[in-house]
């Protein structure tokens, strides 16, 4: 057999690596189209998340502030209203597109989420913002049916299922881009063993390529993590918490998120100074925060001023010259790099929030835009927090303005009338002594009127009790409850846990609530008993009237007891009235107990008591003027 020459060996050799390269070849083209496909389903993931969720905030948004118009009228909640109601029309219809193009069941659960958002701002916030305008009455009782919150939390937990769907086909999307490397791996090592020519090209293939891949699916994870945080802080907005918990709360999560050791939020004062009110550090590194103690001046040159004079975020990544109070700290505590976003409330800025990097890198771009999206969830606990302060100091000053009536009521039947009743007797007395021996018919009338007129003093005393009654400023609660009990017309068992003297406001809203709940049992109930508990639990006084009459009464129903939740909630405290029809009625107050500021120390009189004073003098002249009669 004739030797074959080099030329079909090297034909030989060529085909034999051929074969291994077409088939890693192949291989590396299916990743390809693989991981071009990967990242336009990450893509468009992405996308429909980050609508998802501008849509879901949109709603959160419209809702605070149509309730926030009803319950305070403001005009800039309705402005406010209008624009997010423009906006959240467009979002639904791209929410709406987007869906469309990622998968058939998905799309039709979209749908349905646009449609029974719509339907929420339809048939619910926009009669609310109507009776708002026209009757805000009834726009408040609307607010406080309880219908709004609960087809909410259903609308909030059907959007929560289908970004729960997205994310987990993101995560789905990140692990099959992670098997798309693996499996370039195995066609790199397969062109290095057939042909070492391709040697350099195999070992550059994972790092052209794989890279891009792991870093496309840590976007996806990354993305994830950010929604979950935005959701978590817009629960705690959602669910009205207290701002202090809202700033602590998201500086933590845009730590985590973003991957900086230090966050803080500081609010602009009015002495040009910032101060802190949030702040949050990475545990695995040294703790520097907050800054100079909380409270540093805005000067020239600084993140702080530039975030407050533009109105836009600001960056700055050298200290190595900086001379300012603040740009020193960040120096000395081995702050490389701060990025500042301006917190904005109803358009003017309020303060902003602070990312504080100790990499030699800087934080990539688009870091301000993702921080920004937490700085208008602070923006709407801020306001949110604000409608509430603003509707409680309302309620409080129209209960303090309905105590001052009632003292200038009292002040003027124990300074005019009691008093010229007093005296008319008395000269009708003295008259009635001075008549004539024969005239028994004459005296006989004019002792019938001084009858009369005891009637009428009598009957101004009892009036002049009801507005305040004397024995609550001598004697406290427990005693005037007593006298309360003595007079109601149905038997009262009264049970109090405690003889301490509470602030007069205190005293007077829990001696009005038991005094209308029990002239509504006797008007209303047909009860043939009735329990009075009073208690102090927990720095708080609890009252508790329970009839066993006939139930069914309604908050929503007469001025009085309506009248009675906000004295009570005026002075942070609740009221809750359990009646249902045939089980009697239970009316449960609790108020929290605080000094009251001019309550005089060692046992001294009180000097805040004017009106008991005036109801004792009262008292004390109806006594006198009974007995000259």
């Amino acid at each position: 057999m004739r030797r074959r020459g080099p030329a079909f060996r090297l034909i030989l050799v060529g085909g034999v690596m051929a074969l291994p390269m077409i088939g890693a070849f192949a291989l590396l083209f299916s990743a390809v189209t693989a991981l071009r496909d990967a990242d336009a389903t990450a893509r468009r993931s992405a996308a429909v998340l980050i609508s998802a969720d501008r849509l879901d905030r949109l709603v959160l948004a419209l809702d605070g502030d149509a309730r926030a118009l009803a319950l305070t009228g403001a005009p800039a909640y309705l402005r406010a209203y209008d624009a997010e109601r423009a906006a959240f029309s467009g979002e639904g219809a791209n929410f709406a597109r987007l869906t469309a193009r990622v998968d058939p069941d998905e799309a039709r659960l979209a749908r349905e989420i646009v449609q029974a958002d719509d339907a929420y701002v339809r048939d619910r916030l926009t009669p609310l913002v109507n009776a708002a305008r026209g009757d805000p009455a009834g726009a408040r009782a609307m607010v406080r049916d309880g219908q709004g919150l609960s087809r909410l939390s259903s609308l909030r937990e059907r959007s929560a299922g289908f970004e729960a769907t997205r994310t987990n086909a993101v995560a789905g999307s990140g692990r099959h881009a992670a098997e798309v490397a693996r499996r370039m791996t195995v066609s790199a090592v397969v062109c290095a063993a057939a042909a070492l020519l391709f040697v350099s090209f195999v070992a550059f293939l994972p790092r052209l390529v794989v890279r891009p891949i792991r870093q496309a699916a840590d976007l996806a994870d990354a993305l994830a993590d950010e929604q979950r945080a935005l959701r978590r802080v817009a629960t705690l907005v959602a669910c009205g918490v207290s701002p202090a918990q809202v700033f602590d709360a998201v500086a933590a999560e845009v730590g985590r998120v973003l991957k900086v050791e230090h966050t803080s939020i500081i609010r602009f004062e009015p002495d040009e100074t910032a101060r802190v009110v949030g702040h949050w550090s990475d545990p695995r590194v040294p703790r520097a925060m907050p800054p100079m103690g909380g409270r540093w001046p805005v000067e020239d040159g600084t993140v702080t001023a530039a975030t407050r004079n533009t109105e836009r975020p600001a960056r700055m990544c050298d200290y190595e010259r900086a001379t300012s109070a603040i740009g020193v700290w960040a120096r000395q505590a081995g702050i490389r790099c701060v990025v500042g976003c301006p917190v904005k409330v109803e358009g003017r800025v309020w303060g902003a929030m602070f990312l504080h990097s100790m990499d030699e890198e800087p934080p990539p771009g688009g870091t301000e835009e993702r921080m920004r999206q937490f700085t208008e969830l602070v923006g709407t606990a801020i306001a949110g927090a604000q409608s509430r302060s603003d509707l409680l100091a309302s309620r409080a000053r129209v209960v303090a303005a309905a105590d001052e009536s009632r003292r200038r009521i009292e002040r003027d039947l124990h300074d005019g009338a009691q008093q010229r009743l007093v005296a008319l007797a008395l000269r009708v007395r003295t008259l009635e002594t001075a008549v004539a021996p024969g005239q028994e018919r004459l005296r006989a009338q004019m002792s019938a009127l001084v009858d009369d007129l005891s009637g009428v003093l009598d009957d101004l005393q009892e009036v002049s009790r009801g507005i305040v009654p004397p024995i609550l400023g001598r004697s406290g609660l427990g005693p005037a409850l007593r006298s309360l009990a003595r007079r109601s017309p149905v038997t009262v068992r009264l049970g109090t846990g405690f003889a301490e003297r509470l602030p007069e406001r205190v005293e007077v809203a829990v001696y009005y609530t038991a005094a209308e709940a029990l002239t509504n049992v006797a008007k209303h109930a047909r009860a043939s008993e009735v329990r009075v508990d009073l208690s102090l639990e927990n720095g708080a006084v609890r009252l508790s009237v329970r009839d066993d009459g006939r139930g069914g009464a309604d908050l929503t129903r007469g001025s009085g007891l309506v009248g009675l939740k906000d004295r009570v909630e005026a002075l942070g405290g609740t009221i809750e009235i359990i009646s249902p029809p045939g089980g009697g009625t239970s009316v449960l107050a609790a108020i929290p107990v605080e000094p009251a500021e001019d309550d005089a120390e060692d046992g001294a009189e009180r000097p805040d008591r004017p009106v008991r004073a005036a109801g004792a003098r009262s008292e004390d002249l109806a006594k006198k003027g009974s007995d000259l009669l």
